[in-house]
């Protein structure tokens, strides 16, 4: 690389790292802010809490690099335009083109990593962050257990309970009911019930199946009868991924087979599509940066700031409605993703190329 090009290169490098530090900061302060409730009530330890930020700080990163982008290239070119270098490089007899070439390559080197750490990286460390949360979302199961009224529990089940031992967490003289997606609940009549770890045992009861019309169906007695009531949890959190916890590839086989029965996935469509634009988002606002930067060569730094905020709020409100227009079917799921990247290249492209022709 040439002296000019490792000129440029560094100066757009110095800013960008300074904005996606920022940005990660913040994101990290928003994080421990809507976990506080979490934090407080269920009393997580500092290192816990301090492993489920480190973890989310590789997708901090795959949001925060387009921001850091369009910032860096506009800081860098207001800088240059302010101390009249980008005149004395054309006056060197250098073009345009050649000048922003450093800032095009370093955004496309950026899209390429962002990519790669959005798809090796990240999936593996939301789901292991999730699966830290989960295990404090279990801890709430027996919190609203009171002697003598109704309280509900993962899985389907509503407990009322005579006797409560708050510090142990028996119940003695137990009533079960078994919610049903239809019909009327299952009831069970146990002595003695108690929460071992992920599971609710109830111990001497006799359960009543009842029927669609409310009458009982059968009745059988039993000595323990073990239930799983963080099932819906682990569904959640553990088993199954989200497609924000998984790579490409898995999250594409889980389409094809969910198309082969009919089923509906234009949610997890949008959602693949998303894992391959957020990373071009780099590119994209690059070459709108540039546009306005050139566009406003004497225009001081701060206002190379507030278009940025503009330029960034904008796309991602467009981002935002596309992304829901895409789960609900309104929009192709391609489109829904591409969309904004689309429309700002759109723009950007043929009005750069005629504000320095």
């Amino acid at each position: 690389m040439k002296i000019l090009d490792r000129y440029i290169a560094t100066e757009f490098m110095i800013f960008f790292g300074a904005v996606i530090f920022g940005f990660v900061v913040l994101m990290t302060g928003n994080t421990i802010f809507l976990m506080s409730d979490l934090i407080m009530n269920k009393r997580i330890p500092f290192f816990v809490v301090s492993q489920i930020l480190i973890l989310r700080i590789p997708a901090m990163f795959v949001l925060g690099f387009p921001v850091a982008t369009i910032f860096a290239v506009m800081l860098t070119m207001g800088r240059f335009a302010k101390d009249s270098e980008i005149v004395a490089m054309r006056t060197g007899g250098l073009s345009f083109l050649r000048i922003i070439f450093p800032l095009v390559f370093m955004a496309t080197v950026i899209s390429i990593g962002s990519f790669y750490l959005n798809e090796i990286v990240v999936p593996n460390a939301n789901h292991i962050s999730q699966n830290y949360i989960r295990q404090f979302f279990l801890s709430e199961v027996m919190e609203n257990a009171k002697a003598n009224v109704f309280f509900k529990i993962p899985g389907g089940l509503v407990l009322y309970t005579k006797k409560f031992d708050d510090e142990k967490k028996d119940l003695r003289n137990v009533m079960v009911f078994e919610t049903k997606e239809y019909g009327f609940p299952d009831i069970s009549d146990v002595v003695h019930g108690a929460i071992k770890g992920d599971d609710l045992v109830l111990e001497d009861g006799v359960k009543y199946e009842i029927n669609k019309d409310g009458h009982i169906d059968q009745q059988y007695y039993f000595k323990t009868s073990t239930k799983d009531i963080s099932r819906e949890i682990r569904k959640l959190y553990g088993e199954q991924r989200t497609p924000q916890e998984m790579v490409s590839g898995d999250l594409k086989k889980l389409i094809d087979r969910f198309k082969k029965h009919n089923l509906k996935v234009s949610a997890q469509e949008t959602d693949y599509y998303f894992k391959f634009s957020i990373p071009v988002a780099n590119l994209a606002f690059a070459i709108v940066g540039l546009l306005f930067a050139v566009s406003n060569p004497r225009k001081e730094s701060y206002s190379g700031i507030i278009i940025a905020l503009i330029l960034v709020t904008v796309y991602w409100i467009m981002m935002t409605v596309m992304r829901s227009m895409g789960h609900k079917g309104m929009l192709t799921p391609w489109l829904a993703a591409w969309g904004q990247n689309i429309i700002y290249f759109s723009i950007a492209i043929p009005l750069l190329v005629k504000a320095r022709k």
